[in-house]
């Protein structure tokens, strides 16, 4: 009877007095999305387990520890979907819209499922706001989506940004790369975690993003990824950041950056806008995930993306609601004293 009336582990509640902040943080975002020309697409909350196996990379801790998978009634593998690109994707493929004018953009805002140990920041029912641009090898796209995220931040009042950016190439130059890794980490193989030793054949980027102290301090002295980009995955790279100082955003190279890294990934990991104000730092990414499209389908269609949680966007907002609420409460009370005087006048008027 206790489990009747206690939310299940990793879950949380939004009250009524709450629930506002989403609303206003949603309502900002989607506004934001659609002056950039995104339009809201809407997904099942479930898709067939094989999507985010290959979309999302079956080297990732989410595919290898963290989906929330069941069979169906009809003996079908199901999955909750633990990201909202793969199913944006798969709609995209399904529905011809790469059949449209392109680029097509779309955005959502999601709840998502990920199994993982509930702590500060990170539930297992969790929610989502991406931006997905399809058909662009552009680097205006990259741009483009990055300045997307500011102008939300900007918005929302969210102060001491910084932006890092890195590229870890295509799959052609990012295969020497691998080569250096393995290289690397073989010296020193039996002083890495059981994890990272087999990721050492597999994948071993993903080694740079273990959390093992001793596997932190080897990947320190690692090689690093931008020294290995070809010519025009250096071009491309440089062209983003020619495309930002135009803008006028500041950013800095952090070729260290891995984190959450996803095997689908052929072109950058653009690790955008942290902030000290929060226990957790890392609000959103952007990427180039064009070999999920090609994972999926015969031809091969340039996309790039745009996702953050909205839990840590409700937190550095909270003071900026505060005082939007108080000016929200202070105008509906004028509108209300408005309308019982209205009320009065017709009732004189009638007598």
């Amino acid at each position: 009877m206790a489990l009747i009336t206690k939310a299940i582990k990793g879950t949380k509640d939004v009250l009524p007095k709450d629930v506002h902040k989403n609303q206003y943080i949603e309502a900002t975002a989607l506004d934001i999305a659609s002056k950039f020309g995104y339009k809201e697409i809407r997904t099942p909350v479930f898709e067939h387990t094989e999507l985010f196996q290959r979309g999302v990379g079956d080297t990732t801790d989410v595919v290898q520890k963290e989906m929330y998978t069941f069979d169906d009634k009809g003996g079908r593998s199901i999955t909750l979907r633990p990201e909202g690109t793969a199913g944006a994707v798969r709609s995209y493929l399904e529905n011809g819209l790469c059949n449209e004018a392109l680029p097509q953009k779309v955005c959502y805002l999601i709840s998502c499922y990920r199994y993982e140990k509930p702590q500060a920041g990170r539930l297992r029912e969790f929610h989502q706001f991406g931006v997905e641009c399809f058909g662009s090898a552009s680097p205006l796209a990259d741009a483009e989506i990055i300045a997307l995220a500011k102008s939300l931040f900007d918005t929302l009042g969210v102060k001491d940004l910084s932006l890092e950016i890195n590229s870890i190439g295509c799959p052609t130059c990012r295969a020497e790369y691998h080569k250096a890794l393995k290289e690397y980490f073989s010296s020193r193989k039996d002083e890495l975690c059981n994890t990272c030793k087999s990721r050492l054949d597999r994948n071993p980027m993903r080694i740079l993003d273990c959390k093992s102290p001793i596997c932190h301090e080897i990947a320190e002295g690692a090689p690093v990824v931008i020294d290995y980009l070809c010519d025009e995955c250096k071009e491309h790279f440089e062209n983003v950041q020619k495309y930002l100082k135009a803008q006028n955003i500041e950013y800095t190279i952090n070729p260290q950056i891995v984190r959450g890294l996803l095997t689908i990934i052929p072109k950058r990991y653009l690790n955008l806008f942290q902030t000290q104000s929060v226990r957790r730092a890392l609000f959103a990414a952007a990427a180039d995930t064009t070999v999920l499209l090609k994972s999926l389908a015969v031809s091969t269609h340039r996309h790039s993306a745009l996702l953050w949680e909205l839990k840590g966007l409700c937190f550095l907002w909270k003071l900026r609601a505060a005082n939007f609420l108080r000016l929200k409460s202070l105008i509906y009370s004028l509108l209300l004293l408005a309308k019982k005087r209205r009320l009065r006048l017709l009732k004189l008027q009638r007598i």
